[in-house]
C-alpha cells in the first residue's frame, strides 16, 4: 500500500516538473516577443527572416526564442480553419516551449 502511494507521488512530481518546464518556456518566449515588439514596433513572427537588412543577426535569435508563443497564437487561428493543422501547431509550440523551458531551468538556474 505504501509503495503504490510512493509511486503515485513520484509520478505527480514528474508531471508538475513537466508543466513547470512548459510554463517557463511559454513565459520566456512571451517576454522575449514582447520586448522585441516594444523595441522594434513589429510583432515577432517568421516573416522577420524574409527581410534582408542589417538586423538579421538580431532577428534570428528573437524568432527562435519567441517561436513557441508565435506557434501557439497562430494555432488558435488555424484551429478554426483547419483543426488538424491547428492541433499540430499547438503541439509543436508546446513541445518547443518544453525544450526551451528545460534549457532555461537547467542551464540558467541550475535546476536538475
Amino acid at each position: 500500500m505504501a509503495q503504490a502511494c510512493y509511486w503515485g507521488n513520484v509520478l505527480a512530481a514528474q508531471h508538475i516538473a513537466y508543466l513547470f518546464a512548459i510554463a517557463t518556456g511559454i513565459v520566456s518566449s512571451g517576454a522575449i516577443g514582447s520586448l522585441w515588439a516594444m523595441a522594434s514596433g513589429e510583432a515577432p513572427s517568421f516573416k522577420l527572416l524574409a527581410d534582408d537588412d542589417f538586423l538579421i543577426p538580431i532577428k534570428v535569435p528573437v524568432v527562435i526564442l519567441s517561436a513557441p508563443t508565435t506557434l501557439m497564437i497562430d494555432a488558435g487561428w488555424w484551429l478554426i480553419e483547419r483543426p488538424l493543422v491547428g492541433i499540430l501547431m499547438l503541439l509543436a509550440g508546446l513541445g518547443w516551449s518544453f525544450v526551451q523551458g528545460v534549457f532555461i531551468l537547467t542551464r540558467v538556474f541550475g535546476v536538475s
